[in-house]
């Protein structure tokens, strides 16, 4: 029966893409005639070409199998001519099951981005085979994200690096640039994903009774283009879908969906009632408090038109490992003031309120839950104290500019940013829900610095943080180390080597001030 409902469900909602889109080529550049010859970053190499030279074609909806190979010298130069230069060190090289992926990075982008998984042998059925790329944990399910609507190339990479310090999991990932076929496509972000992995989430699956059966599972907020359940509480009328993610559809068997569905529906029920905020029998039964709000504070703070209600991965563990619900980063090209859609390029304003106000954000709303949340002094208080933290730390003016300087410095010294623009000259071309303001990289850059800082001084004035002064938070929780040289930030998170972020620190068990 479910195979017959995923077979609906794909006709339904299937989008007509034009049939010569899949043919030889494979959605080639705007210009084809980019050379690489040498780069800073890895170069990636796919080959869909057979032994007799014909080319498979890439599909959306399921996976080929084609060859890869990924150069990293460990001088960091790289040449694109494999033959002039033999003696390359070789990162990977093998069989890999290829797909195109994502929903509007996908239909409103001509650069595509692409998800694989490494195998064996050629069978893409057959057996996957985990590795390490380019220094990233072992695993055998990969993400290749194509900025495109993201013309600065490191929105996501930024958010990732500000988040991995509040989070179980947040997806490392690598610049590179791809040559398909031979043809220059651009640069790509080799990245992770919210996966069940022993290196990512590290999930067990559950079982149909007692406590296997409370975990462990993960759900996506997002369309309903896939195999989902519907939220309890709608918003304007409009369902709030979470598709199955771990178990898969295909894996997940009855009483998991129905338990998963009941758990879902006793948090909503909690945060419908007028005992939401019970210290015992209130939402803090159900989710993680504090990664619920270190997730509502980095959506904010890069103002994620998605966060909330798309690519909002929520997950839960066996009840006798944490019975709470928790969220992992995923998805944000579109941060930044990158998005024209109810005025997300604006600032001053919150994303989760937004987000829930009818018509703005069409049948995609925002779950009533973040608003709701707010509504507890508790909640809010804790809020303020975080944004405090974050911001003489990893959210500190200093190391924001620091880390987009990273990025920037990394797609551009080489000239990597360059053949980009040539392979896809962008900057005079109208993108769904893009800003058009920039004519090139520098401006970009430029515009999303200014942005930051403007939207970073609201969320100041809304939670009361003065950036000129030391605030005094209270009930620090993590002041005893005194056994080793490394540096903590006030929740008790390591930074080692010392960081060079203003702010409040631990270190040998005294609060130090970095000016």
């Amino acid at each position: 029966m479910k195979d017959v409902l995923l077979t609906i469900l794909l006709c339904l909602f299937a989008i007509e893409v034009p049939a010569d889109s899949w043919d030889e080529g494979n959605f080639k550049p705007y210009n084809t005639d980019v050379v690489l010859e040498k780069t800073n970053l890895p170069i990636l190499f796919i080959n869909t070409r057979d032994e007799a030279g014909h080319t498979t074609a890439i599909h959306k909806d399921y996976r080929v199998a084609v060859r890869m190979k990924i150069i990293n010298n460990a001088d960091g130069v790289n040449y694109g001519d494999t033959v002039a230069h033999s003696g390359q060190t070789t990162d990977y090289e093998g069989w890999v099951g290829i797909k195109y992926r994502g929903s509007s990075s996908f239909y409103d982008s001509d650069k595509k981005p692409y998800g694989f998984r490494t195998l064996k042998t050629a069978d893409v059925n057959g057996k996957k085979e985990k590795v390490k790329l380019l220094g990233l944990p072992e695993d055998n399910n990969w993400v290749l994200l194509a900025p495109y609507h993201d013309r600065s190339l490191i929105r996501d990479p930024l958010v990732y690096q500000l988040s991995r310090p509040y989070f179980e999991f947040t997806p490392k990932c690598k610049f590179c640039e791809i040559i398909v076929d031979g043809i220059y496509y651009g640069v790509y972000i080799l990245c992770e994903k919210p996966s069940k992995g022993e290196n990512r989430l590290n999930f067990t699956a559950p079982g149909d009774s007692g406590d296997e059966l409370t975990g462990d599972y993960m759900v996506e907020i997002d369309r309903d283009n896939e195999p989902h359940f519907v939220l309890k509480y709608k918003m304007y009328d409009h369902d709030i879908c979470a598709k199955y993610h771990f178990p898969e559809y295909e894996e997940i068997s009855s009483e998991q969906m129905a338990y998963i569905k009941q758990r879902f529906d006793e948090l909503e029920d909690v945060l419908n009632s007028d005992g939401f905020a019970d210290k015992e029998n209130g939402y803090s039964k159900y989710i993680d408090v504090e990664n619920f709000i270190n997730y509502q504070l980095m959506t904010e703070f890069c103002q994620n038109p998605d966060g909330y209600r798309l690519s909002t991965y929520i997950y839960k563990r066996r009840d006798s490992v944490d019975p709470r619900f928790k969220i992992t980063p995923w998805d944000y090209n579109m941060t930044f003031g990158n998005n024209i859609a109810a005025g997300d390029f604006l600032y001053e304003q919150w994303v989760y309120e937004k987000g829930q106000k009818a018509g703005l954000l069409g049948k995609l709303p925002v779950p009533f839950w973040w608003k709701r949340l707010t509504e507890d002094e508790a909640y809010w208080k804790r809020m303020k104290e975080r944004w405090a933290e974050l911001r003489t730390s990893t959210l500190s003016d200093q190391h924001v500019t620091e880390m987009m300087d990273s990025l920037v410095n990394e797609v551009t010294i080489g000239g990597a940013c360059e053949r980009n623009y040539q392979a896809w000259p962008i900057w005079d071309k109208e993108i769904p829900l893009a800003p058009t303001t920039a004519t090139n990289y520098d401006e970009e850059i430029a515009l999303m610095r200014e942005w930051t800082k403007k939207q970073v001084a609201w969320i100041d004035e809304q939670l009361g943080f003065d950036p000129t002064g030391i605030i005094s938070i209270q009930n620090v929780p993590f002041v005893k180390r005194k056994d080793n040289d490394d540096w903590y930030d006030l929740q008790g998170r390591k930074f080692a080597p010392k960081t060079t972020a203003r702010g409040i620190y631990i270190h040998q068990g005294k609060k130090e001030l970095i000016k």
